[in-house]
């Protein structure tokens, strides 16, 4: 078992002459569902609006995921890249893509990355298998499939804020702003919500990715056992079955064990255990995907056959690292430049939205020196032990996607959304970042401050962006087939 470490919520409300239980009463569980359950109908409301609003097959790689599942579907099998071409019927979506001084086919765009042939047929199918069902069931032309499918994704992101709301509650169980406040976050961040209402596989590895944590913490907290070992090589399986970028994820796993196993009395033998089920299993039930990539394209990942097709694209791992500009662009990429980055914010917008989270980052820094310099010379702790090592955990896997997002840079442009199955640990670092440096009574309060301004956020960027780039006037975006 995990060590008892008295919550450090009791002494910031003491300190702020405030019982815990005050702040506690808005976030244990019974009272919660008072405020998730409408969030969570919200957030499948807008959701739905999105899936609406979205021109068909205008997602990034929207084309290519929709006809490898109309492929698997057919059994026509895996297939090669280079080889297996876009299905006709989809030809308005593609053949825009020309060679430069070439001339354009009219009423068509490009929305695909490789035309004429379908790229993501180098991922592993797991999420295009699962799809295959819902395909085969739904009656009707490729636009009534899409926008079924599309919903499927609604429902997986659903789970996503769900896992919010828990992981929050895991670390901080008597702070109200922050068991509301990530789940709020997540369910309120514009690139998410473009993530879960399109057809895209990132929307079923954010979700694994968000499992795999939540499961990682509760190891953390109560002990791992075999089963949850178990549990979490599983989820890991079907991650590297959904996208190989999964792998980043087994180091944060290890860390993040090994952290278990110093708690407890328990044998190398024991640790030795939890990592061949945690991170070794994973690792072999992917076997014959990184096998037959090796095969195939000379290498276990693919990258090889994506450079080829990306040529002129990729930097240096310290050109992007020392480029502002880069910087910047990843920050555009966060939270708006929707799909093809065709609908980017305005600069003014942008500066809004980064000064706000600089704030937050800001609190965070503060909140981590205040941490280190307690340690030394004694003082009062903002967190306890299991809350510092949690945060660490989620801090050490974004950075591990940030490193796999400056990886695909190396080989390919690179875009922010390498990082968002980080997202949850990204909005529990950004809401900390300002809770703790609030007094406990005020906590509670400002929860409906944080919906209505995520809220206008969402509404904004509709009406601002959205909709005049799908439907406004001169717009043409939305081709229909």
């Amino acid at each position: 078992m995990a060590k008892s470490v008295a919550p450090a919520q009791e002494i910031v409300a003491e300190a702020d002459g405030v019982h815990p239980a005050v702040n506690a009463r808005a976030a244990r569980p019974g009272v919660a569902l008072r405020w998730l359950t409408p969030l969570l109908v919200l957030f499948v409301i807008k959701q739905i609006l999105l899936v609406a609003i979205i021109g068909p097959f205008t997602g990034h790689d929207e084309v290519d995921h929709f006809s490898y599942i109309a492929r698997l579907a057919a059994g026509d099998g895996l297939g090669v890249v280079g080889e297996v071409r876009l299905p006709k019927d989809l030809a308005p979506y593609y053949a825009g893509c020309v060679a430069p001084g070439a001339q354009a086919v009219v009423g068509s765009a490009c929305y695909v990355a490789d035309p004429p042939f379908n790229s993501e047929v180098i991922q592993p199918p797991l999420y295009h298998l699962l799809m295959v069902p819902i395909y085969l069931a739904v009656p009707g032309g490729i636009l009534a499939k899409l926008y079924a499918l599309r919903l499927i994704s609604v429902l997986i992101g659903l789970g996503v804020v769900w896992l919010a709301y828990l992981t929050a509650r895991l670390l901080f169980p008597n702070d109200a702003l922050i068991v509301a406040g990530v789940p709020i976050f997540v369910a309120f961040q514009p690139q998410f919500s473009f993530e879960a209402a399109i057809v895209n596989h990132d929307i079923l590895l954010i979700f694994l990715f968000s499992l795999l944590m939540y499961l990682l913490l509760r190891g953390l907290r109560d002990g791992v056992s075999p089963r949850l070992a178990l549990a979490m090589g599983l989820i890991g399986a079907a991650g590297l079955w959904t996208k190989v970028s999964f792998a980043l994820a087994l180091p944060v796993v290890v860390v993040g064990l090994f952290m278990a196993w110093r708690d407890t009395s328990r044998s190398w033998r024991a640790l030795i255990g939890w990592l061949a089920l945690a991170v070794v299993l994973p690792m072999v039930l992917a076997l014959p995907w990184f096998v037959r990539s090796y095969e195939l394209y000379g290498d276990p990942t693919g990258t090889s056959r994506l450079g080829g097709i990306y040529a002129g694209t990729a930097s240096t791992y310290w050109g992007m690292i020392s480029s502002p500009g880069f910087w910047q662009g990843r920050l555009e990429d966060f939270w708006g430049n929707y799909g093809w980055r065709l609908i980017p914010f305005d600069t003014r917008d942008n500066l809004i939205i980064w000064l706000v989270w600089a704030v937050c980052g800001v609190g965070l820094l503060a909140l981590i020196v205040r941490g280190i310099v307690v340690r030394f010379t004694g003082g009062r702790h903002l967190l306890d032990r299991f809350q510092w090592r949690g945060l660490f955990l989620l801090g050490l896997s974004f950075v591990a996607l940030l490193y796999g997002m400056l990886y695909v840079g190396t080989i390919q442009f690179t875009q922010s959304r390498f990082v968002f199955p980080a997202m949850i640990g990204i909005g529990t670092l950004t809401v900390v970042g300002v809770d703790r440096w609030l007094p406990a009574r005020t906590r509670a309060i400002l929860v409906p401050v944080l919906v209505a301004a995520l809220l206008f956020l969402n509404v904004y960027v509709a009406l601002r962006y959205i909709l005049p780039f799908y439907y406004g006037p001169g717009g043409g975006a939305v081709i229909y087939p």
